[in-house]
C-alpha cells in the first residue's frame, strides 16, 4: 500500500504513462491503422498506468474508493486488509467452525447485538433468530462479502443505497414537472390551476441466495487458513455476481430493473459497434444540465478500451484529456467500468450518462448466513448459505437524470 507522501510521485508517473500514449497515437491520422510495435508499445503505457492507478485505488484515496469506505465502513480494501479479532468476529467464526452449541453465552449475547453499517445498509438487527433461523452478519464479519460485491459490479458505489427493517414494499413518490411553470395573471382576474401529478416507483425485496456451499468436516479441522474469512468470500461471490448483474441490467419482471434497462436513449450511433466523438457529445448533452453537473459515464471495459484509441475532430485522442485526475475522465466527468454492461453490439445500450445516484438500491437488514449442521451429516459435511433480500431501480420522476447511447 502507497504511504501519502508516494501518491504525488505515483500520480505524475501515471500522468507521463498517459501523456506517452497519447503522443504515440497523435502521430498517426484519424483513420489509420497504428503499426503493431506502436500499437504493442500504446497498450503497454495505459496497462501500466491501469496498474499505478490501482495500486493509488487501494490506498484509499481516489474519490470512489472514499466513497466505499464511507458507505461501508471498511477499513481498507483487497486481501491485504488486516486480519480482524473484534469479539463479535470471532463469535460468528465460532459459530461457523462449531455451530451453535460451541458458543458461550456471552459470546451468544454479543452475536445478537446490532452492528450497523455506515451508508445506511443494517447488516443485523436488535435481535436475531439464531440456531436453525441464521444469524445476521457482523459489520466486520461482513467485509469479505462486501468486498467480493465491490469486486464484481462497479455502479454499486454511485448508488443511494437505503435499508428497511421489513421486506414489504417500498413506495418512493415522485413527480415531474418539468413543462410546468407559472404565469403573469391581470388584477381582479382568475387564477389558472396547476396540480401537481404524483406517481411512484415501488422497490420490492427479492430472496436472492448464494445456494449451498458443502464444506467436510475434515476441511475445517485442517485449515490452515482464516476459515470464516474463506466461506464468506465463497457465499459473497456468488450472491454479489446476481445482484450486480441485476443492477445493471434486470429486467424489471420477477428481479430488479436494471440501470440500463431504465434509462431512456439520450443518442443513436451510426454504427452497431463503434461510437464517435460527436455521439458522445451527443448522449452528453442529452442530460439535463441539472444531472450533467454530476454525470458519471458507465460502460464496459471492452467499450472503455475502444474508447482509448477514440479521437475527436482535431486528432487528439480522447482518453487520459486529465491524466493528473482521479479517477479517468471522459469529456471532463468520471468514468465507472462495470462487467455487466452491455457491449457495443445492435441494439444494444452500451454506455451510460448521467446521475447514477438517482439508481436506488434497496438492501432489507443487510446479507444473512444459515449454516446447515444436520442436512449433510451423513457425509461428514456442513452446509452454508448466504441470503439477501433486495431491489433497485432509477428513482427521477421521468427527467432522465441518465440516458443511454444505443448501438444502431
Amino acid at each position: 500500500m502507497l504511504i501519502p507522501q508516494h501518491i504525488a510521485a505515483y500520480r505524475e508517473k501515471r500522468a507521463q504513462c498517459i501523456a506517452q500514449a497519447r503522443s504515440i497515437l497523435s502521430q498517426y491520422p484519424k483513420g489509420t491503422k497504428i503499426p503493431d510495435a506502436e500499437e504493442a508499445q500504446f497498450d503497454r503505457l495505459l496497462n501500466e498506468a491501469d496498474l499505478i492507478e490501482q495500486e493509488i485505488r487501494i490506498s484509499g484515496v481516489t474519490p470512489e474508493h472514499a466513497r466505499l469506505v464511507s458507505m461501508f465502513d471498511s477499513a481498507s480494501a483487497g486481501s491485504n486488509r488486516p486480519q480482524l479479532v473484534g469479539p463479535e468476529v470471532r463469535a460468528f467464526h465460532k459459530f461457523l467452525k462449531h455451530g451453535i452449541e460451541a458458543l458461550s453465552q456471552d459470546e451468544r449475547a454479543v452475536m445478537l447485538q446490532p452492528f450497523d453499517v455506515s451508508g445506511g445498509i443494517q447488516a443485523a438487527q436488535s435481535t436475531g433468530s439464531g440456531g436453525s433461523g441464521g444469524y445476521a452478519v457482523p459489520n466486520d464479519a461482513m467485509h469479505p462479502l462486501i468486498e467480493a460485491m465491490k469486486q464484481i459490479g462497479g455502479v454499486l458505489p454511485y448508488c443511494s443505497i437505503i435499508s428497511s427493517d421489513t421486506g414489504a414494499d417500498l413506495p418512493i413518490p415522485t413527480d415531474n414537472e418539468t413543462a410546468i411553470e407559472g404565469e403573469i395573471v391581470t388584477e381582479n382576474s382568475q387564477h389558472n390551476e396547476g396540480d401537481v401529478t404524483l406517481s411512484q416507483v415501488v422497490l420490492q425485496s427479492f430472496l436472492y441466495s448464494s445456494k449451498i456451499v458443502r464444506v467436510s468436516v475434515q476441511l475445517m479441522d485442517d485449515a490452515g487458513f482464516n476459515f470464516g474469512d474463506y466461506v464468506m468470500k465463497k457465499l459473497g461471490l456468488r450472491v454479489g455476481r446476481i445482484t450486480a448483474k441485476h443492477w445493471v441490467v434486470g429486467s424489471g419482471a420477477s428481479q430488479p430493473r436494471g440501470i440500463v434497462t431504465a434509462s431512456s436513449v439520450g443518442k443513436t450511433a451510426a454504427s452497431a459497434t463503434a461510437v464517435t466523438y460527436d455521439e458522445l457529445v451527443d448522449v452528453m448533452h442529452s442530460v439535463d444540465p441539472i444531472y450533467r453537473a454530476k454525470g458519471t459515464w458507465l460502460m464496459s471495459d471492452t467499450t472503455y478500451a475502444a474508447l482509448r484509441k477514440l479521437k475527436d475532430g482535431q486528432n487528439r485522442a480522447l482518453y487520459g484529456e486529465m491524466a493528473g485526475s482521479a479517477p479517468d475522465m471522459l469529456l471532463g466527468r468520471p468514468i465507472a467500468i462495470d462487467p455487466n454492461m452491455p457491449s457495443m453490439t445492435a441494439g444494444q445500450k452500451s454506455i451510460l450518462f448521467g446521475d447514477l445516484s438517482s439508481y436506488y438500491v434497496r438492501i432489507v437488514k443487510g446479507p444473512r448466513v444459515m449454516r446447515l449442521q444436520e442436512r449433510y451429516a451423513e457425509f461428514a459435511q456442513l452446509g452454508f448459505m448466504a441470503f439477501l433480500r433486495a431491489d433497485g431501480d432509477l428513482v427521477d420522476g421521468g427527467g432522465g437524470a441518465v440516458k443511454a447511447l444505443q448501438q444502431a
